[in-house]
């Protein structure tokens, strides 16, 4: 994965969000869509990106798709780490989100409730 394409990634808002949610964990993607509050067709369209790019992995487990960063990414652009763990701590949404992330963590709600919820 080039530089370039990596900058194109991360100049996106909802692309940001996204791999804020997912940096350092693995989440489904109706548990993003619940977090983020987007559309499963735009939220579908950024996964599809940062995949083909490599920037993502995923995995299928029944009905559910599961998406996390790519290690080999930030293994091969160490900046990233900077930019996931001290710059992104700056915004103050992104913030926000990893707190309703931890909330989300802590209740009983799992990928099925989700699914029913946001439908």
């Amino acid at each position: 994965m080039t530089i370039v394409e990596i900058i194109k990634i991360l100049s996106d808002t909802n692309r940001l969000r996204i791999l804020n949610l997912l940096y350092g964990r693995e989440l489904c993607v109706c548990e993003l869509e619940y977090l983020l509050g987007i559309s499963q067709s735009n939220l579908s369209k950024h996964l599809r990106l940062m995949s083909v790019l490599g920037f993502l992995e995923s995995r299928r487990e029944n009905k559910f798709a599961y998406y996390r960063i790519n290690d080999v990414v930030l293994e091969e652009h160490p900046f990233l780490k900077t930019v996931f763990e001290i710059e992104l701590k700056r915004e103050d949404i992104l913030m926000e989100e990893l707190k309703k992330l931890g909330v989300y963590q802590k209740s009983e709600l799992t990928c099925q409730n989700i699914s029913a919820l946001i439908q």
